[in-house]
């Protein structure tokens, strides 16, 4: 049986500027490890949290929560400022595009990218992608028939995980109009419909000035690494740079 190793955050010092990155729900930090290497090479600063309990078994990734992630996130943002930075903008992918949303709501954060970032969740679409990694991650693993049934037939005990998630969102939404910096918002045209009604709302809801919001004909849901990724790679630069 495979072993699998825990991620690490990721920290490029580069300048006086800094850039958050987050990873997508059930992703790692290979999700926008690339795009942090390009960002640093414009001269910022990056740092990449690892959510605790992704990329490890369905097992040890339901011992955590969306708060967990987002103390995580915000640990970040105070070390970051606790080094010097006074400028940090912040970007993520999905699930990493609502913990950007809330760092932007709780902290004086410069700029803020979100890309393919849902509106709101159930417990079913919560579960649902629970069962897809934990199909995935089993077979990287090469578990036994049992022990995977086994480790699958556990994601039926998170409820309450699942239900502080559809919360925060809620929760985040409700506060979009807090945000008062800029702001851009991406998504992809083959994702899901829900995707771009998600990113119309959120854009909508917000109250800043500036605000931009683009969708990319070949980018699916994790953009980062669609075939519309070069695009997508230039339009952060350029709003990071702006």
């Amino acid at each position: 049986m495979l072993k699998l190793k825990e991620n690490q955050d990721i920290y490029l010092k580069g300048g006086s500027e800094a850039v958050i990155l987050l990873h997508s729900f059930t992703g790692t930090v290979r999700d926008v490890k690339k795009l942090a290497n390009l960002v640093h090479n414009e001269g910022y600063t990056c740092y990449v949290p690892a959510y605790k309990g992704h990329g490890l078994s369905i097992e040890s990734l339901i011992e955590y929560d969306i708060n967990d992630w987002y103390q995580h996130v915000q640990e970040s943002y105070d070390f970051l400022k606790e080094s010097g930075f006074e400028k940090i903008s912040v970007l993520g992918v999905s699930l990493g595009g609502l913990l950007s949303l809330k760092l932007t709501e709780m902290n004086g954060i410069n700029k803020c990218i979100i890309m393919s970032t849902p509106q709101k969740r159930t417990t079913k679409d919560i579960k649902r992608r629970l069962y897809s990694y934990g199909e995935r991650i089993n077979a990287i693993q090469g578990l036994e028939y049992e022990e995977s049934n086994r480790q699958l037939s556990l994601i039926e005990q998170y409820d309450e995980g699942s239900k502080v998630f559809s919360e925060m969102i809620e929760d985040i939404m409700d506060n979009l109009k807090n945000i008062q910096v800029p702001v851009l918002i991406m998504y992809g045209e083959l994702d899901e419909p829900s995707y771009k009604e998600s990113a119309e709302y959120i854009f909508e809801q917000l109250t800043t000035n500036i605000k931009t919001l683009i969708s990319y004909e070949n980018a699916t849901h994790l953009m980062t690494q669609s075939k519309d990724k070069e695009k997508i790679e230039r339009d952060i630069i350029k709003f990071l740079n702006k």
